[in-house]
């Protein structure tokens, strides 16, 4: 897609790929990451961390620490507040959920390898690192739990006493009667399957910088991203302080992906630190305890079943899932679990659908969400048996997935799933949007294709992957636009930024409402003094409600303008004119700076914005190798109305690439002790640029219903189905009956195992 340039005409900016404002300071060398921001006096903070998997803690030595050069404090948990880090979302949680919450130092035991104990803090961070080094942690090992369904069902070992158990919550979800519409199909389809964890792995690790005034009782913390008026107000809590004394500001960043800016334990450790030091503190993460401590996600196993009658209509969808959260339940609570059963039904119609999930506790790093949660997950489980089954019957896989699409004349569909979980399809045409990516994506040429290469006797598969994402998540967001001077425009909203051009979509929405020119309106959202409240940056949300709070606050500030503006040229507000920064009656003007008006607009919405997505992906298998050569990749995705369309293939191809990397290489394996096995790059497969296909995004556009900017989001879509298409590719590749994709990651070794079973050896 060739980029334009900026348009001086505001009309025409929605939907302009205009260049991204926000790379403006990185190219100048005028960013700041959190790395990057020092303050006068500050100290560094290092975390000692737990070495053993599951255990009972004897003993926390510090004194040889403490008398470490330039050491200013070393402290454990009997030191700091008996706090518990909280959710922040509460779907589906209970006290049992609440009772697995983790402290923010160790107390009297450990449950995973990288839980810290014990935090140093000195004068610079090599002499922090080194004192780390002389803590004397003892440690009663107890046997691990590490693999999910043997803890689910271990009643011997118990991570969380109070839990009572090792699943903190069994989730059934689901509609109609399951089990008679599978007694009444030609052909059941039954399967386990597993997702591998893995994680985000962002190129800058996470990082804070806290800062407290004894003389106003202020502080201020820079470096946590996505979601900063929650971790405000969690803070607010865990420290007993009034939330208006805490100023969080953001610093740009280097990659979200859902694993950074949530609350972790150094949350609360590090902003504790400035407090009852009364200097400045900076902990930056490393790789290694980025591997350890960070977020994990994707782990999970399911049994499987989809039933489907003679002619290839859908049945029923069973399915019992185990998923796994790690050593304790963070911030996301049971995110995996609801968002995996709210998506496991895709664009389909079903008679039936039944979800059994339970979510489990592992001694492993805990689990939260990484870009399309749940989504990914269970779009591989259901588009593998939705290619079974069409072998099964004799279909061409692209006409059994057409065949069994939500008909646009069934929008809007409002399902209840349980536990207060909605399957809510507003608008769209998901048979017409499969078509158009089908034809988009060349599927004939590329069937015709791998059927060349097997003539020349080469292992050449297709695979195919629909899916629906449910983002936009709400429930509110608000915007500020206040006049200034020259004729420009300040936007101040709650949303966050990662990465991902947030700035410059939601000025071209300002400017285009405001009828200016981009270069006239600049956006904050950087700093909780500038904006009271926000959700941040989630689920695809931030142009769906940032975008939209905008264009009511631009409507706001226009209505109140005429007003003041009638006042003031004495005519009646039906006849004022507003045009950019002036407002104009009967041949009179005054510039709306001087009307001392200021715009205020808040979007609420509690249903989810539907975006339907497809995937399809080209593959060659190395029998020498196993190596799995992706030829081609093509994704489609619905995001409603395309503000930036270059943004949007941005956001499409960096989450295809992800995905692939995630189906093919990354890989967070534990040994049998519960100790990670990858916890730097040397082990920690990541792509290059030559290990990834050139990448095909194709936008679609089916204008939602529930916002006035019209549309969905985008940051995740292109992720959803890279797994399901790529273990479609890989099996049909395989061609031979019997030998079955089960399992992610699809490693050379895995794949030299399935063709030579293929083989019949």
């Amino acid at each position: 897609m060739t980029k334009q340039a900026t348009p001086t005409l505001a009309a025409s900016l929605v939907g302009m790929s205009v260049l991204r404002v926000d790379d403006i300071p990185l190219l100048t060398g005028a960013g700041a990451y959190v790395g990057d921001v020092n303050r006068p006096g500050q100290v560094w903070a290092r975390i000692v961390r737990s070495e053993i998997a599951h255990g009972r803690l004897l003993r926390v030595d510090v004194e040889a620490a403490r008398r470490s050069a330039g050491v200013v404090g070393v402290f454990s948990g009997s030191d700091t507040p008996d706090v518990r880090i909280p959710l922040r979302l509460e779907w589906a949680a209970t006290e049992a959920t609440r009772a697995a919450l983790q402290p923010p130092l160790a107390r009297d035991r450990v449950r995973y390898v990288g839980e810290p104990v014990a935090v140093i803090v000195a004068t610079s961070q090599y002499a922090a690192e080194d004192a780390a080094e002389l803590v004397v942690v003892e440690i009663e090992e107890l046997p691990p739990l590490v693999e999910t369904r043997a803890a689910a069902e271990n009643a011997h070992t118990v991570l969380h006493q109070t839990v009572g158990g090792n699943i903190v919550n069994r989730l059934v979800f689901g509609y109609g009667d399951a089990e008679a519409a599978t007694r009444s199909a030609a052909v059941v389809i039954r399967e386990r399957m597993d997702i591998h964890r893995h994680t985000g792995v962002p190129l800058e690790t996470r990082g804070l910088v806290a800062e407290y005034e004894p003389e106003s009782g202020r502080l201020t913390v820079w470096g946590p991203t996505k979601v900063k008026h929650f971790n405000r107000s969690a803070l607010s809590g865990l420290l007993d302080i009034d939330e208006g004394r805490i100023r969080y500001v953001e610093t740009d960043v280097g990659g979200g992906f859902g694993v950074r800016g949530e609350f972790y334990p150094e949350d609360f450790v590090i902003p504790w630190l400035a407090i009852r030091l009364e200097r400045p503190v900076k902990w930056i993460e490393d790789r290694h305890e980025h591997f350890v401590a960070t977020n994990h996600s994707r782990e999970q196993s399911h049994d499987i079943e989809l039933a489907v009658a003679e002619d290839g209509r859908f049945l029923a969808l069973r399915d019992r899932n185990w998923i796994d959260l790690g050593a304790y339940v963070r911030t996301h609570g049971l995110t995996l679990p609801v968002s995996t059963a709210l998506h496991m039904s895709g664009p389909y119609a079903w008679q039936a659908l039944e979800i059994d999930s339970s979510a489990v506790m592992t001694n492993k790093t805990p689990s939260g969400t990484y870009r399309g949660p749940g989504i990914v997950e269970a779009t591989f489980v259901r588009e593998r048996l939705i290619d079974r089954a069409a072998a099964e019957l004799g279909l061409d896989p692209a006409e059994l997935r057409r065949r069994n699409m939500v008909p646009v004349e069934a929008l809007p569909q409002r399902i209840e799933l349980g536990h207060g979980v909605v399957r809510f399809l507003d608008s769209g045409d998901f048979p017409d949007a499969w078509d158009t990516f089908l034809e988009q994506a060349g599927y004939d040429d590329l069937c015709a294709e791998r059927d060349a290469a097997r003539v020349r006797g080469e292992h050449v598969g297709v695979g195919l992957a629909a899916y629906v994402e449910h983002g936009a998540v709400g429930p509110y967001e608000q915007a500020r636009i206040v006049p200034e001077p020259g004729g420009h425009f300040a936007v101040s909203v709650g949303v966050s930024g990662v990465g991902q051009g947030v700035r410059t979509v939601l000025a071209q929405v300002a400017a285009q409402e405001l009828g200016v020119p981009l270069e006239d309106v600049t956006v904050s959202h950087h700093d909780t003094d500038t904006i009271p409240g926000g959700f941040g940056a989630f689920a695809s949300r931030g142009t769906v409600f940032g975008g939209s709070a905008i264009m009511l606050a631009a409507r706001d500030l226009h209505k109140r303008a005429a007003a003041a503006a009638a006042s003031q040229l004495g005519v009646p507000a039906d006849e004022v004119t507003i045009e950019g920064a002036r407002a104009s009656a009967k041949g009179r003007s005054v510039p709306l700076l001087e009307l001392g008006c200021a715009g205020e607009g808040r979007f609420e919405k509690a249903t989810t914005e539907a975006s339907f997505g497809a995937s399809l992906a080209l593959v060659a298998l190395d029998p020498g190798t196993g190596k799995i050569d992706v030829r081609r990749f093509i994704v489609a995705y619905d995001v409603g109305r395309a503000v930036n369309p270059e943004l949007v293939i941005g956001q499409l191809v960096g989450a295809a690439a992800q995905g692939i990397a995630g189906a093919l290489m990354e890989e967070l394996p534990f040994d049998e002790t519960g100790q990670p096995l990858c916890t730097s790059f040397v082990d920690y497969l990541m792509p290059t640029a030559a290990d990834l296909p050139y990448i095909d995004a194709l936008i679609l556009e089916y204008p939602a219903l529930g916002n006035p900017l019209g549309a969905r989001g985008a940051g995740e879509g292109g992720i959803d189905g890279t797994g399901g298409s790529i273990a479609n590719a890989v099996a049909d590749a395989l061609g031979a009956a019997g030998v079955e994709v089960r399992a992610l990651p699809l490693r050379p070794e895995d794949v030299k195992r399935l063709i030579r079973l293929a083989a019949g050896e």
